[in-house]
């Protein structure tokens, strides 16, 4: 029997990027491949999980509070 799937090995199968020989060993192993299904139904979780986005200007009104130290110590607005 061969190892185990790694986490890596998991993402990629999850991509379809995984070499035929190690996803073969899903079919002999139990314990990866109940692995690699709860790994597929997290990532279609969270797929379905809204988007957001920052509101306009929310870089610029960050960016209005940010104040850079001067040669003297003191802070620039």
């Amino acid at each position: 029997m061969s190892e185990h799937l790694t986490s890596e090995e998991l993402e990629l199968w999850a991509q379809g990027l995984l070499p035929a020989t190690r996803t073969m060993h899903l079919t002999d192993c139990s314990l990866c491949h109940d692995e690699a299904q709860r790994e597929r139904h997290l990532f279609l979780a969270l797929g379905q999980l809204p988007q957001f986005a920052p509101s306009a200007g929310f870089a610029d009104r960050v960016m209005r509070q940010v104040r850079l130290p001067t040669r003297s110590g003191g802070f620039a607005p």
